[in-house]
């Protein structure tokens, strides 16, 4: 094997070799509205949300569009279909449960004003549900003209929409070192662009809870809010978290991140040391060993095979002093000058 080749392998060995991977969902609240103001005959120009409905439960926006080539803009505001309904009583919202059936209804209304021609009100009713096991929703709008000053459209004109709806969600892996309780995470937004990563290190609790250090939570990016709710003028939200473990390979949370809603999963399907439970709450104790790594070695610098010890060996200057990985244990050993050996690392 090349010298270069092998360095630059062996430079991110000890991450790599000792990583184990778990999924990592992140769902929210927030959905692109959008939807709702879509039409055959119009053609949407412009949308702002003014209110996502977090805080009181009641979405309002505003926007314009060309409807059968008249110019029009229009507002509108209806309740939102997040909801602290939770009919299992597990403590998680129904709205968040992907894997049990959601229906909701949503009722508002909305003013349109046609350029050139006059304005109109109209109703608001739509039937919410989820895609199981989908962080998205079916819409079946039903849109009633209340009153109107516009030849062509009469009070008692009805509409009937139907369009998909995706909330902003986050999906990904976490890669983590159970022994040195680091990790490195990556995410896709859903919902809204952009994607996310960042790392840090884990605590187990007693409470056979983790802590971690850092993770990233998806937002919608839209300046409109910059100063009624900041958070929502993000692409990302970061903080550090608990989450419980539940059960099986399952550890998940409810929380509030800036006011923002989440729910938050992690699967685990490691058990190295069958236990029955995840690998993320297990800390591997390596046993404290003695080697003697004198005699005939092969160097490859930072990589050294000790021929007596028949293995590779991976030096690291810290701190503290060398540091050795030592490929046979999986383990970091460093020299204790009072007994001319390398020992392991006490944990």
């Amino acid at each position: 094997m090349k010298f270069l080749t092998l360095a630059y392998i062996t430079s991110f060995f000890p991450i790599l070799l000792e990583a184990k991977t778990a999924t990592l969902k992140i769902y929210s609240p927030l959905i692109d509205y959008e939807a709702l103001f879509r039409d055959d005959d119009a053609q949407l120009l412009s949308y702002n949300l003014l209110d996502a409905g977090i805080q009181n439960n009641e979405v309002r926006v505003s926007g314009s569009m060309m409807i059968e080539g008249v110019y029009a803009t229009f507002t509108g505001n209806f309740t939102s279909p997040f909801s602290n309904i939770d009919t299992n009583f597990n403590g998680i919202y129904d709205f968040f449960e992907i894997d049990n059936n959601f229906r909701i209804d949503v009722t508002g209304s909305a003013s349109y004003s046609l350029q050139g021609y006059g304005d109109f009100n109209a109703n608001i009713f739509a039937s919410i549900s989820r895609t199981t096991g989908q962080h998205s929703f079916n819409l079946n709008e039903t849109v009633t003209v209340q009153s109107s000053n516009i030849d062509g459209i009469y009070a008692g004109q009805t509409e009937y929409i139907s369009e998909s709806l995706t909330a902003v969600h986050a999906l990904g892996t976490i890669y983590y070192d159970e022994d040195q309780r680091t990790y490195t995470y990556y995410l896709g937004h859903h919902g809204t662009s952009g994607t996310a990563s960042g790392s840090g290190s884990y605590q187990v609790n007693s409470d056979s809870s983790i802590t971690f250090s850092e993770l990233s939570f998806p937002s919608i990016n839209d300046n409109t809010f910059s100063r009624t709710f900041p958070a929502l003028s993000k692409k990302t939200l970061t903080s550090s978290l608990t989450i419980p473990y539940i059960e099986s390979n399952k550890f998940h949370v409810m929380t509030s991140i800036q006011d923002v809603p989440y729910f938050i999963i992690i699967e685990d399907n490691n058990d190295g040391n069958a236990d029955n439970k995840p690998d993320l709450l297990t800390f591997k104790k390596t046993s404290v060993e003695s080697v003697d790594l004198n005699g005939w070695n092969y160097h490859a610098w930072p990589w050294i095979f000790n021929v007596q010890d028949q293995d590779w060996l991976y030096y690291h200057f810290a701190d503290t002093g060398c540091l050795v990985w030592r490929n046979k244990t999986q383990s970091w050993l460093s020299f204790n000058p009072q007994t001319s050996s390398w020992v392991s690392l006490s944990l």
